[in-house]
């Protein structure tokens, strides 16, 4: 979690938060990083300024299942973790097939914690797949003062090897990913046809 003058950035994991960070550095809007625990992906409850805006950022939910496994399979799974053992896969097919059976609904749960329910939502919920253009709103309407065009030139960061681990969605897997997060789809305005395998 990012703590800045005015308001709280709220990370969900592999939505773009690293890259909001650094656009945040290089925009030389001032922030101070907050964590519990070492726990770096605190929820809405969590902001030790209650009142202050919140935002954060979602991504397409077959866009999010592939990055998390690239990310895991590039950098190696975490043993402390319950999903993480449940789930780990050496084939992306295989990881799809033990998240949507042994934790369906994963991502729609973790937003819940994070942001709020749909009924009781954070003040801006951007997207992925429109990072740079969200952050600039949010940043906005949140009246911090920024500097647009060095955010904007800010490259990608924390990328995962697409290359050694390619992460291809079958019919079949995409109904899977589709019938476990249908609130996700729903609540962002998410569809599973559309293009999202560019990011």
């Amino acid at each position: 979690m990012l703590i800045l003058k005015n308001s709280c950035f709220i990370h969900v994991p592999k939505t773009g938060g690293n890259w909001v960070r650094h656009a945040l550095e290089a925009a030389q809007v001032e922030f101070e990083y907050y964590a519990v625990n070492d726990n770096a992906h605190l929820g809405h409850r969590d902001c030790p300024h209650p009142g202050r805006f919140k935002f954060a950022f979602v991504r397409h939910p077959l866009g999010l299942y592939r990055s998390f496994w690239q990310y895991k399979m590039t950098y190696g799974w975490d043993e402390a973790s319950a999903l993480d053992r449940a789930c780990r896969a050496d084939y992306f097919q295989e990881f799809i097939v033990n998240i949507t059976t042994r934790y369906p609904g994963a991502y729609g749960n973790m937003l819940d914690d994070l942001i709020g329910t749909e009924q009781a939502s954070i003040d801006f919920v951007g997207r992925y797949e429109n990072l740079q253009e969200d952050l600039v709103r949010a940043l906005t309407l949140a009246g911090e003062s920024f500097d647009e065009a060095r955010l904007r030139a800010v490259p990608a960061v924390n990328v995962s090897d697409k290359v050694r681990f390619p992460a291809d969605y079958s019919p079949e897997l995409i109904e899977r990913v589709f019938a476990s997060e249908q609130g996700v789809f729903r609540r962002f305005g998410y569809r599973a046809e559309e293009r999202w395998s560019a990011t």
